[in-house]
């Protein structure tokens, strides 16, 4: 996320849902990340307008800056714009989910709907 803007909130529906699809979606067994999600609080979303989002879970934010990515799946915007997203982890900890522009036409400024989700590098849907 480039420029953090620090808030704390629970995690709206839409933003639950999405990133409880990812998780179950991704490589490797993310049950515990899956856990984790319950306790996950929104602590900063990203200042270029997309709807990326920051995690802590208990209250406690990773350490560690470096990423691991669980999940990484694409889509196309009503707009035919290509977009990306994926959640990830920083030391452990569920980490957040970030939103992007694949093509950079649009930023995704909403939670991309579910059943356009592709994984990452699949031939566009436009």
């Amino acid at each position: 996320m480039r420029s953090n803007l620090a808030i704390d909130r629970p995690l709206a529906p839409d933003e639950l849902a999405v990133v409880r699809w990812l998780l179950a979606h991704g490589t490797g067994d993310n049950s515990a990340f899956l856990e984790q999600l319950q306790l996950a609080r929104v602590t900063g979303r990203c200042g270029c307008g997309c709807a990326s989002i920051d995690f802590s879970i208990n209250g406690k934010r990773p350490a560690d800056p470096a990423v691991r990515i669980l999940s990484d799946y694409q889509w196309s915007t009503e707009q035919g714009h290509l977009c990306g997203a994926f959640v990830f982890e920083q030391d452990g900890l569920l980490g957040g989910l970030e939103l992007w522009s694949i093509d950079g036409q649009s930023t995704p400024d909403t939670m991309p709907p579910i059943e356009r989700l592709v994984p990452f590098g699949s031939p566009s849907q436009v």
